[in-house]
């Protein structure tokens, strides 16, 4: 009898010594990119013995900003909140969250530098504002560019290594605006390549068909379709094989970012040629931190300025290898114990390479 009382007893220590995270989700459900966001999460959470609930921004500053005011309000308030701050509320959530003295960590960089500057760095002006985890947009722009202008090379010798490039861009999030600057920058570094119009879709699929069915009218050589999204590609895809598109498939290359299930697939069947990912892990990875913050060690440092990893890009070329993340992933076989620190005292910096996601796939 006293050894069930002490089990149980262990069990209900157990729960109330779970960290309890709060993921607001930018977006709403159903949407392809952050859907994946949200169950990498859950699984990393599952994994960790973390207690996680999630939110939703629902693609509006406001409502996020709302979002966060009625979290706040609760009586139980969580140990720790994960969310990425918008343009015109970083502000007003940074300040809310540290006079209710919750600590929080943040999701990619998609302040534009006006606000990033009055936020400043983790610890610096908000003292519960723990670390950020992001990728260098600008780099990730500038990879989809080099590999597509690779592409071109190879797939379009007949157009004497000089091309056209056409960029969709998504909203004027200063996370897109670090992407398109990716893209401008390689074209200048590549004097074989000219830029030819920059035009905004508002990550759309629908917009992006409507604007490429306008490129049709307009311009009689493309050979470079840049996108901001795979949604955005997939969009293009949408005209093309409506039958109504002058532009052959054939013509051009095309990418896009974010590694959605039907862009993977896209890539396998040859109608998308290149996609920028690996970014759908960055809650998990938030996760992990705290989880390792939580248990003592030292990883959210005051003004930490580097980026916490890197995003890869998937081609024909390498297709097979990433074929078990085109449709649901058995995230059951993934242990996130292995990328903690605190589970593994002899390593001393992060390796959030998806490579080692991937080896647990197979």
């Amino acid at each position: 009898m006293k050894q069930i009382a002490f089990i149980l007893l262990l069990c209900v220590s157990l729960n109330v010594s779970a960290i309890d995270v709060v993921l607001i989700n930018p977006s709403v459900p159903g949407t392809p990119f952050w859907d994946r966001v949200t169950v990498a999460a859950e699984r990393a959470a599952e994994s960790l013995g973390i207690k996680l609930t999630v939110m939703y921004g629902k693609d509006n500053r406001i409502y996020n900003f709302n979002t966060l005011k009625t979290l706040v309000a609760q009586r139980n308030k969580p140990d720790y909140v994960i969310f990425s701050p918008f343009d015109g509320t970083a502000v007003s959530s940074f300040t809310l969250l540290t006079n209710k003295k919750i600590p929080f960590v943040t999701l990619e960089r998609t302040l534009h530098k006006e606000e990033q500057g009055i936020v400043g760095l983790p610890q610096e002006n908000y003292s519960y504002w723990l670390g950020e985890v992001f990728h260098d947009n600008v780099q990730v722009g500038h990879l989809l560019t080099t590999t597509l202008i690779d592409l071109a090379d190879e797939k379009l010798p007949q157009k004497n290594h000089k091309f056209n490039v056409i960029g969709i861009s998504g909203s004027f999030s200063g996370e897109s605006a670090d992407r398109t600057q990716g893209l401008i920058n390689a074209a200048k570094d590549h004097g074989n390549t000219s830029v030819v119009q920059i035009v905004s879709a508002g990550w759309s699929r629908e917009k992006t068909r409507n604007i490429f069915f306008q490129f049709n009218e307009r311009y009689s050589n493309i050979d470079i379709i840049w996108t901001a999204s795979d949604g955005m590609a997939l969009g293009v895809m949408d005209a093309i094989l409506s039958g109504h598109s002058k532009i052959r498939r054939e013509s051009f290359v095309l990418g896009g970012i974010d590694w959605t299930p039907e862009g993977i697939r896209m890539i396998k069947d040859n109608q998308i040629d290149a996609s920028v990912g690996g970014h759908f892990m960055q809650a998990a990875w938030a996760l992990v931190k705290i989880y390792d913050h939580h248990n003592g060690i030292e990883v959210f440092k005051k003004s930490a300025v580097n980026y916490s990893y890197d995003l890869e890009v998937i081609t024909s070329k390498n297709i097979e290898q990433y074929m078990p993340i085109s449709k649901n992933i058995d995230w059951t076989k993934v242990d996130f114990k292995r990328f903690s620190l605190f589970h593994n005292k002899n390593v001393k910096e992060y390796d959030f390479s998806f490579e080692r996601i991937i080896e647990q796939l197979k």
